[in-house]
């Protein structure tokens, strides 16, 4: 943040943990700052509020240049958006991530289940006022990026490339368990090459998982094959022409890697209820 000056314009709000319900808690300090939003701007036609979290990190692609294209859009676009995303997770099921006819923004495709998390973005008085209108007759029911993604399944797009991410390793209050695996796949790596992946082939993260665990699958086949016929000649001839340990390397990788996908996939919470199936 601080290249771009804002924390010379960013107003600390702190919040006491709900340490009954720490997805409630998250839920009321978002549902609290956009109280304090409507009332500040009152009989405004429009506004549009920054709200950042904590945990927020730098991108190693935050640029100046992405800010002015995600300015332009915004005034241009008034009125087209609910939110726009300067951070977001990109891996979660359902989400495609188009281009748009202007640089630095792309169009962010969501299901129900696509919960892009609050890391940092802006909102529109049109956002403001749908989740104040929804907390009002429906209350507490499901976690706040559910509900955006519930409420906004069309009406978000983000900064290209992201600006922020939510920061590995900062522990969560809401979901610890996902600690270990956030560790690994919030680093600036993955989540850059995960970002141009979705961008450059227009393919959602459904395809693209899927792309990932089968590409994975045949190497490790392949290379466990390899290294038992590498073996077998060893035992049987004594020599091997091939280099044994760097195709065994190649396997454990693939392994490892196809673990690592599954254990985030054991740990991916619920889908949200309906409201018909809350209480």
């Amino acid at each position: 943040m601080g290249k771009l000056g804002l924390m010379d314009i960013v107003e600390v709000k702190e919040f006491q943990t709900d340490d009954e319900d720490r997805i409630r808690g998250c839920y009321n300090s978002h549902i609290e700052i956009y109280k304090e939003i409507a009332a500040k701007y009152a009989g405004a036609e429009d506004y549009s509020v920054l709200v950042l979290e904590d945990n927020v990190s730098e991108s190693p692609q935050l640029s100046q240049s992405t800010v002015s294209n995600l300015a332009s859009f915004q005034s241009q676009r008034s009125g087209d958006w609910d939110m726009l995303h300067l951070a977001y997770i990109m891996y979660v099921p359902g989400l495609q991530v188009t281009r748009t006819e202007m640089d630095g923004v792309v169009r962010l495709s969501t299901g129900e289940q696509a919960a892009l998390g609050t890391t940092a973005y802006v909102i529109s008085k049109r956002g403001v006022d749908a989740l104040l209108e929804y907390h009002e007759k429906f209350g507490y029911t499901i976690a706040i990026p559910d509900l955006m993604a519930r409420l906004f399944p069309s009406s978000r797009y983000a900064a290209h490339p992201m600006m922020f991410h939510r920061a590995s390793k900062v522990k969560s209050l809401v979901n610890p368990q996902l600690d270990s695996l956030r560790e690994l796949l919030f680093e600036p790596f993955f989540y850059t090459s995960w970002e141009r992946a979705m961008v450059n082939t227009g393919l959602g993260t459904n395809s693209i998982f899927i792309s990932v665990v089968l590409a994975l699958a045949l190497v490790s086949v392949q290379s466990g094959i390899t290294t038992v016929d590498a073996i077998t000649q060893l035992l049987t001839t004594g020599s091997y022409e091939g280099n044994v340990v760097i195709v065994g390397l190649s396997c454990v990788f693939s392994l490892v890697s196809l673990l690592v996908l599954g254990y985030g996939v054991a740990l991916a919470p619920p889908p949200p209820k309906k409201e018909e199936e809350v209480g």
